[in-house]
């Protein structure tokens, strides 16, 4: 079979090499509208660039560092799986780094993922990176940038909001373990009305949870529901908005918020009603 060639491309685009080339790189001379006409024809067409000629005239190696604070997240498998499957279809692959200690992260980190000569950082943990100049796009899987470019987490207002809904007039009672993934629900703790138990990471208490957070299969046994954690959904979230930021294209906002959804004992999604979340922007 005949490899499809940018000329090829090009010829059915109507314009020369040289635009299909800046197009495909993302180049911000190219208006959005050419450029994803280009994109269009070139997957129509089957085109597949060639990854070291791309590298070499773009300057980029394909590399994307992804540091982890905590590798024993549980969800943490997930979140890399989703990511790693975006970054391939932009011909990107992942490298994958443990941060340790603060002294680690801003020393030897830093210089490992600079000498990888990466094209962009993701960054799971709350550390900040405020020491670290990264000449790269940088996002952050948190609560706040903390010295990244863009971040995307939680809509803690919205859960937040969820909880109060399901709790309706009852007292939340938080319990939390170490990789606890919603540890911000523990602020709506303390009343004298009927408790609401909740328990986030396997952190089994002495009292039969309302609701149990993370672990679906947990949930189902115990007949109640689970806010799951949006390990996928985060991983698909931070790989388009890294891509987005390489390349130069498509929507890049500051923070991408998700929502976790809402499982029922029988493990069928529920769609919440009447349930506003307090946040005003994107922040």
């Amino acid at each position: 079979m005949t490899r499809v060639t940018m000329a090829d491309v090009a010829a059915a685009a109507g314009v020369n090499k040289g635009t299909v080339s800046r197009a495909l790189r993302g180049d911000k001379r190219i208006s959005n509208e050419t450029r994803e006409r280009i994109w269009r024809i070139a997957r129509e067409l089957g085109y597949e660039p060639d990854a070291v000629a791309s590298g070499l005239s773009s300057r980029r190696t394909g590399v994307v560092a992804v540091v982890v604070e905590k590798m024993d997240r549980p969800w943490t498998g997930a979140f890399l799986a989703a990511a790693a499957g975006v970054l391939s279809r932009f011909k990107m692959e992942a490298r994958l780094f443990e941060a340790g200690s603060p002294a680690r992260t801003h020393a030897d980190i830093v210089r490992r993922i600079e000498s990888r000569k990466a094209d962009g950082l993701v960054w799971l943990g709350e550390q900040p990176l405020e020491e670290a100049q990264f000449d790269m796009p940088v996002v952050r899987v948190g609560s706040g940038l903390n010295g990244a470019n863009f971040r995307v987490g939680l809509d803690r207002d919205w859960t937040t909001a969820l909880v109060c809904s399901l709790s309706a007039d009852r007292t939340v009672v938080y319990h939390g373990g170490d990789n606890a993934a919603f540890d911000f629900l523990a602020q709506l703790s303390g009343g004298d009305a009927p408790a609401f138990p909740i328990w986030d990471d396997f952190c089994v208490s002495g009292e039969r949870p309302a609701l149990v957070c993370g672990d679906a299969r947990l949930a189902a046994l115990l007949g109640v529901p689970c806010l799951r954690f949006p390990a996928r959904e985060l991983g698909v979230l931070v790989a388009r908005l890294l891509t987005n930021a390489i390349r130069g294209c498509g929507v890049r906002p500051l923070a991408v918020l998700a929502r976790p959804p809402l499982i029922s004992a029988a493990g069928e999604p529920v769609l919440p009603k009447n349930v506003q979340s307090r946040e005003k922007g994107v922040q």
